[in-house]
Parts: C-alpha cells; sequence; structure tokens
C-alpha cells in the first residue's frame, strides 16, 4: 500500500512539474498588450511611429511612439486614432518616395 501512495505522489509531483513549465516557457505570450487607454487625443506631428498590438491581448490596442519616446496605448475604435495612423502611413509613404 506504501508504494501505491509513493507512486501517485510522484506521479502528481511529474505531473505539477510539466504543467509549470510548459506555462513558464510559453514563446507565444505577447510581448505588449495594452490593459488601460490614453483617451486624449495626440497630435500627429507628436507621434513618430505606432505598433498595433498581437491578436493574443485581450484587447485590440495601438501603441503610439512619440518623439519624446513615449509609449501610449490608444484604442484602435476611436475615430482620432484611425485617423493618425492614416495620416501616419501617408507620411511615412511620402517619405519613402523622397530616397
Amino acid at each position: 500500500m506504501r508504494n501505491l501512495y509513493c507512486a501517485l505522489l510522484l506521479g502528481l509531483l511529474v505531473v505539477t512539474c510539466l504543467q509549470s513549465f510548459a506555462a513558464g516557457n510559453n514563446g507565444k505570450s505577447p510581448d505588449e498588450c495594452c490593459f488601460n487607454f490614453f483617451n486624449k487625443p495626440i497630435p500627429v506631428r507628436s507621434i513618430v511611429s505606432y505598433e498595433e498590438t498581437r491578436t493574443e491581448c485581450p484587447k485590440a490596442g495601438v501603441v503610439f511612439i512619440t518623439k519624446k519616446e513615449a509609449r501610449m496605448c490608444v484604442d484602435p475604435g476611436f475615430k482620432w486614432v484611425k485617423r493618425a495612423i492614416d495620416q501616419i502611413d501617408i507620411r511615412n509613404v511620402e517619405g519613402s518616395t523622397d530616397d
């Protein structure tokens, strides 16, 4: 009977260790997610670039990177965010054709 308890305990420990290793080594976890959003419009002239958050994030978001290297999460559903993204894209296309 004692061998049965030892085997069960050892099996439980192995399963627990495997589960914690799998959770700790998840290579697909998002690098940056937005959990709080900046609500006030940011002047487009202050924004250098933007990044969209990964699909694995619980909320869709856009990260604006400003000239002062600040990273600000904004809600992509806001009209001002969509307009800013469009203007940044146009600015980047125009800038790349100057070469």
